[in-house]
């Protein structure tokens, strides 16, 4: 059985993954945002700052060693001989990953379009109005053409670039389906505006239903916050950055992504991006992930509505003794 030295194995730890691909897979990658890319058939495999993470299979690592392993399924040693020296790199593309060595040829993309619209949207109100979403919002959302139901029952939330949609993401109503439509551009993700147009602020989420649980918790709260809100459809800085770029008057940026080990670490990899982006510099950026043991927001609305819902009983109960 071959072995490996420890000189070899540091030396492997030490290969670059962004480098690795640009150099031997070149168009395997692409740039997903200010310092940050992804793999052109997995835009949610994110490498920054010589980590990587694969956030729709929630795993990643720090090395292009880990890569192999992890993601290409080749054993230790051979990953070890690869960036080493020990191993061809022909040989080991060529069996890793075929369809990335070169550009497809004579095959047209699929152009995004959007799903077809059931007849009327009754099943996604009631699977919002079951997550606590309240029938102002719902809509204001289905009358901007930002929100409809599919002909397969999903609620779809659509993205636009002014009146174009450009991004549609589908979430089933009665099971856990979650998915961007085909041809999607994530610059152009769910945005709710504010009622009140001269607002600066923004808020940014993972998904819709953060978005639109979010707005439902300030009007239980009765705040008056009236931002603007985005969802990243994920933990890609793409819709965020694009935002910024399309309205220069947003001076702050409120961050409101999942309570998890992957909304804390986008959280900081998109501080970091911002700060290092001098045509951001003036912006404040507010950390604000939901509270303490809620994953999400939408966890948040449906806690507090639990919440309010046990004090009415409560209430009552105590009404109906004392008489």
């Amino acid at each position: 059985m071959p072995r490996v030295s420890e000189a070899q194995i540091e030396q492997a730890r030490n290969v670059d993954l962004l480098d690795y691909l640009q150099t031997h897979e070149p168009f395997s990658v692409k740039k997903s945002g200010v310092n940050e890319y992804c793999l052109v058939e997995h835009d949610s495999f994110k490498m920054s700052n010589k980590m990587w993470f694969w956030h729709s299979r929630g795993f990643g690592g720090r090395s292009c060693l880990d890569f192999l392993i992890k993601v290409r399924g080749i054993d230790f040693v051979t990953a070890v001989q690869s960036l080493t020296g020990g191993v061809s790199f022909p040989h080991y593309k060529e069996k890793a990953l075929p369809k990335m060595n070169s550009p497809p040829k004579n095959k047209k993309s699929k152009p995004f379009k959007l799903p077809k619209a059931n007849k009327n949207n009754d099943r996604a109100i009631v699977y919002l109005r079951g997550r606590g979403i309240g029938m102002d919002v719902i809509n204001r959302c289905i009358q901007a053409g930002n929100l409809y139901e599919s002909t397969v029952h999903r609620c779809v939330f659509v993205g636009k670039d002014g009146d174009t949609p450009r991004f549609a993401c589908e979430r089933g109503i009665e099971d856990n389906w979650k998915k961007d439509v085909y041809g999607s551009d994530k610059k152009y993700s769910f945005h709710l505006p504010p009622k009140t147009s001269s607002s600066k602020s923004l808020a940014v989420f993972e998904s819709a239903v953060d978005v639109l649980s979010h707005h439902e918790i300030h009007e239980i709260g009765q705040t008056g916050w009236d931002g603007h809100r985005i969802s990243l459809s994920g933990v890609s800085s793409a819709a965020l950055i694009s935002f910024l770029e399309r309205h220069h008057g947003i001076n702050n940026v409120m961050l409101c992504l999942d309570g998890d080990s992957t909304g804390k670490e986008a959280t900081n990899r998109i501080i970091r991006e911002l700060m290092s982006d001098k045509r951001f510099t003036y912006i404040k950026i507010t950390v604000a992930p939901p509270p303490c043991g809620h994953n999400d927001y939408s966890d948040t609305l449906q806690a507090i509505q639990k919440l309010n819902k046990d004090k009415v009983k409560s209430s009552r109960q105590q009404a109906d003794f004392s008489i």
